[in-house]
């Protein structure tokens, strides 16, 4: 460790500086100090400055960093650049990594209530990187950091994490705790699934390490996480959480029984006492069947809201209603739950007007479902709609910005997709792997295509590409096989690494705009025409 006094970058005299890394690839690790307070700097090693590539690594570590504020995820704080050098400042941490807590401390992890505790609030620091597009991807004991004061969780570094929005950069992995798709297929088949895997990796380590033992259900739990198919491990951080919750509650259930039993007077008295006391007191969360067969939960007493959890499994036609009525009151139905319908074998559904938002797999594998109509008041629908094998026909929001991710991968049915304007991104493997889709209609308002988007889409053979779209990530059209004319207006080379493997592919852009595209380092390894 190398101390330096008044160090100086943008201008700024920091009245400490120590050196506490010099080991990363890219980076140096300084603790500084500026008007009294600590942070965290990563200085980009000054022998790689001049590669454009490693100062867009740090740009985009800053651009996920800063748009994340949660207390399990460190906070970035500034980004400087200048002719000679770059860095970023974020949260100084005092604390421990967990593998230095191992070390230190054996003792912590071997208690069940600190493992549960700790998983807990990883996972919800992962749920705010999902949030926003955010894979962490290189989940280890050297990456996620213990606070001397309360032990609570931070997610440090995401350097190389895996982002929606930058695609085409770099991103890492702890081969130790990566998920088998991503050291067999690379960035292809990331999604929340792939994090999930390397908290099962992160757990097993600690059990391991620690010589802790967990009860049958928490390892139950880390044997599901690590499952080799995704399909087989918890869909979302969400489920994980619940899973360890309901283990949790099952606890105190016993002495509840009893609690209740001792108090049976009192809690009639207490019971009676609610249903006559002011409607601004704390009410219980209902669930009620509906005489369609669907289950609706309230969200919100407050705002009259509610959202649809499931049905009993009888019918094959889904109607939900805009409205459901708990006892004499009614409540508007504005999102459907993760998981609720899944693998249904449901022929029809039916969304209303007001709806804001399907969850994850919502729909997911309900393989019979040949339409689906959107209502304009849907501004979410995640990955909802993946694996519906029939689907052909979509009609989606009038006045949606963008299309969720992973919404409609392998529906293999699919042959034609009309994007309707005002959308101006096409977020991850939107379309991937959607082998019949023939015909493809942009928005002129499109700005943004993110990597994988018609991914393995091989029955597509032209599309056509607006004016202003400034970004088309990694494998856009990767294994579309009969693809053979893109048709590109825009007239400045929109941001790309690799987004082709097809050789005979043509991309015809704007004879105004050929000589970009030739100097472009990218786009001039493909087959370009100035025809436009």
């Amino acid at each position: 460790m190398a101390s330096s006094s008044n160090f100086t970058c943008n201008e700024n005299t920091f009245e400490e500086s120590v050196l506490i890394g010099d080991d990363g690839a890219t980076s140096l690790s300084y603790r500084v100090c500026h008007d009294g307070r600590l942070y965290f700097m990563k200085q980009l090693r000054p022998e790689l400055f001049p590669n454009h590539s490693n100062r867009v690594l740090l740009q985009k570590e800053f651009a996920l960093g800063k748009s994340i504020e949660h207390n399990n995820v460190v906070k970035y704080d500034s980004i400087y650049e200048s002719e000679e050098e770059m860095y970023i400042l974020m949260e100084y941490v005092q604390g421990s990594t967990v593998e230095e807590k191992l070390k230190n401390d054996t003792a912590f992890f071997k208690k069940e209530h600190n493992i549960r505790r700790f998983t807990l609030q990883l996972l919800d620091g992962l749920k705010a990187l999902h949030s926003k597009g955010i894979a962490y991807v290189d989940i280890n004991a050297g990456n996620i950091m213990l606070t001397q004061v309360g032990d609570n969780v931070k997610i440090v570094d995401l350097g190389f994490c895996f982002s929606n929005k930058f695609s085409h950069a770099t991103f890492g992995v702890t081969k130790e705790f990566a998920a088998p798709e991503i050291l067999e297929g690379g960035t292809g088949n990331i999604d929340e699934r792939s994090d999930i895997y390397a908290v099962g990796c992160l757990l097993r380590y600690i059990k391991r390490k620690s010589g802790a033992k967990y009860s049958r259900h928490f390892e139950n739990i880390i044997k599901r996480c690590i499952k080799k198919e995704r399909s087989e491990r918890f869909a979302t951080a969400d489920e994980v959480i619940s899973a360890i919750n309901a283990h949790h509650k099952k606890r105190n259930i016993l002495l509840g029984i009893i609690s209740l039993l001792a108090v049976a007077g009192c809690i009639t008295l207490l019971w009676n006492g609610k249903k006559q006391s002011s409607s601004n007191e704390p009410q219980r969360i209902e669930i009620t069947e509906s005489q369609d067969e669907i289950i609706y939960r309230v969200l919100s007493h407050e705002e009259r809201t509610c959202e649809v959890i499931g049905g009993n499994g009888r019918g094959n036609n889904i109607y939900i209603q805009a409205i459901a009525q708990f006892g004499n009151i009614e409540y508007k139905t504005v999102s459907i739950a993760d998981s609720a319908f899944a693998a249904r074998n449901i022929l029809s559904i039916h969304l209303p007007e007001g709806l804001e938002k399907v969850g994850y797999y919502a729909f997911r594998d309900c393989d019979s479902v040949v339409t689906i109509s959107l209502p304009n008041s849907t501004t979410v629908f995640n990955n909802g709609f993946r694996g519906m094998r029939r689907l052909k026909t979509i009609k989606f929001p009038q006045h949606i910005k963008s299309i969720s991710a992973s919404a409609f991968v392998d529906c293999i049915s699919l042959e034609e997709v009309y994007i309707p304007e005002g959308v101006e991104r096409i977020e991850l493997d939107a379309f991937g792997r959607c082998y019949g889709l023939k015909n493809v209609y942009l928005p002129q308002t499109l700005k943004v295509i993110e990597r994988g988007v018609f991914w393995k889409c091989k029955g597509l053979e032209e599309i056509t590409i607006p004016a202003r779209v400034e970004e088309i990530g990694d494998y856009a059209f990767y294994h579309c096989d009969s693809l053979r004319h893109i048709y590109l207006h825009a007239h400045t080379p929109p941001a790309i690494t690799t987004i082709l493997k097809n050789s005979n592919a043509v991309i015809h852009v704007p004879l105004t705009a050929l000589e970009n595209y030739m100097k472009h380092p990218y786009w001039a390894k493909y087959n370009i025409e100035g025809d436009l």
